[in-house]
């Protein structure tokens, strides 16, 4: 936010500033109108403001720098505080809360709108709110970018094409917040290799801390849920899940722009999102996914350097982290790091259109749907392992998942490798499901070898 100098203390009382705030300016000393004046000047470059909003019926504090609303009686308790850690003189007779908020804006919320201005104003009405969005702000001049952190990013994705495409992928959201990709990079990796220091000491900086760690999807998809609200970018440290409507509802998230958010104390209404994902996982298939599956951008596995493995990768990548870490807290080190993101070329990035890679198709071809691995489970599970076609049905209802229609359903028994024929049993001739691997006459003894009911 600009700062600028204001008439913090009103020179004169009038009808509107004695009824506000119960104090007369002129019964302050130069010396104690000065001390007023200095926290004044402290709370606007804190980005404080009067928030009126429907969750209370009082004023109360909020910063754009610290969205928990305070009650005003802060303000007075504070004053003194800042009195005594400034050296500032306290007056003789301490001002009250509504004094001391004089000048403050009213807001009636908070917004989060990277690129935006400090304050939003409601296209059609008189509501306005404190964006909380935080650019990184460089506090010293950028040193030379070191060696180490260029290492350290060959070794995290040693395909020149993979890194390429990552790094404009890491500038597009440093330079481009408000552009939301509608693919987001899952990074499959061996223990140690670096995605969480990636995430935690390099990328999360550089945004602010406007970050978030998830380890179950329920973060981001339950109720009053903060995450798609208020971030840029947030990790999805090795969360699973193989439920239809989880997976289902995380598609959503990932290519809408516009996402229910909901506050407590308050009506849900639609908003803006801005969040990028990373998918950091350790599995083989961390989820399925289908042929026209474009929302993740998968590079090669993320293993070690000079083709090591196990302990002995690990502990040769550790000792790069640790050197790239303690460079990072060199001064003008992590302002490197941005000036090269600033710098790198976004030519050919697309965040509409996810590039196909090797590892993604891969990933197609070993998954299975949440229909296949449903049915897959159940099967396994069978008493008999000879179904009806309507068990299958009755089980997918059961377990609170969407009916499959009755034209897909022999696709999926012929993926659990079933096959389906006319079994006699008990003088009845019915349409029956069994394994490929078993004989009409073993699954007719099967059904005769059950008890009537």
């Amino acid at each position: 936010m600009t700062s600028r100098k204001l008439a913090l203390v009103p020179s004169a009382p009038t009808k509107a500033t004695e009824h506000s705030t119960s104090d007369d300016p002129a019964r302050y000393t130069p010396t104690e109108r000065e001390s007023i004046e200095g926290y004044q000047m402290a709370l606007a470059a804190g980005r404080y403001f009067r928030l009126y909003d429907a969750s209370s019926p009082f004023p109360r504090l909020i910063s754009g720098e610290n969205t928990e609303p305070l009650p005003l009686a802060f303000l007075a308790a504070d004053f003194g505080d800042w009195c005594d850690e400034t050296g500032h003189k306290r007056p003789a007779k301490m001002p009250t809360e509504a004094y001391l908020a004089y000048p403050l804006k009213t807001v009636t919320g908070t917004v989060f709108v990277p690129n935006g201005p400090s304050l939003v104003r409601a296209d059609r009405a008189r509501h306005r709110y404190v964006n909380t969005y935080r650019k990184f702000e460089r506090e010293q001049p950028a040193i030379p970018l070191s060696p180490l952190f260029h290492e350290f990013i060959t070794d995290l994705f040693p395909d020149p094409v993979e890194r390429h495409t990552f790094l404009q992928y890491c500038t597009h959201m440093l330079c481009h917040p408000n552009e939301r990709p509608s693919w987001h990079p899952m990074l499959l990796s061996e223990t140690g290799t670096g995605k969480g220091f990636l995430f935690n000491d390099i990328l999360s900086p550089l945004l602010c801390h406007q970050t978030f760690v998830v380890k179950r999807y329920g973060e981001i998809l339950g109720k009053f849920s903060p995450v798609m609200e208020r971030s840029l970018l947030v990790l999805l440290d090795d969360c699973k899940s193989k439920r239809e409507d989880t997976q289902t509802a995380l598609k959503s998230l990932m290519t809408e722009e516009r996402v229910l958010m909901e506050k407590k104390g308050l009506q849900g209404a639609m908003g803006r999102t801005y969040s990028r994902f990373i998918l950091a996982s350790n599995e083989d298939l961390p989820l399925d996914l289908n042929e026209s599956e474009r929302r993740w951008w998968i590079p090669k596995r993320l293993g070690y350097s000079n083709g090591l493995s196990g302990k002995v990768g690990r502990d040769e990548r550790q000792a790069l982290i640790k050197e790239v870490a303690a460079w990072l807290k060199t001064g003008g080190a992590l302002e490197a790091v941005y000036t090269f993101f600033l710098g790198y070329p976004l030519d050919g990035f697309d965040p509409k259109n996810c590039p196909m890679t090797e590892t993604l198709q891969q990933q197609i071809d070993k998954s299975e749907t949440v229909e296949q691995g449903f049915t897959r489970d159940f099967l396994d599970g069978h008493a008999t392992k000879v179904v009806q076609l309507a068990e299958l049905q009755v089980a997918f209802v059961k377990a609170g998942m969407n009916k499959p229609r009755n034209s897909a359903l022999p696709a999926l028994f012929a993926f659990c490798q079933y096959r389906k024929d006319t079994l006699e049993a008990k003088g009845q001739r019915r349409r029956w499901w069994f394994p490929s691997s078993m004989t009409k006459a073993e699954a007719e003894a099967i059904l005769e070898a059950q008890p009537d009911f």
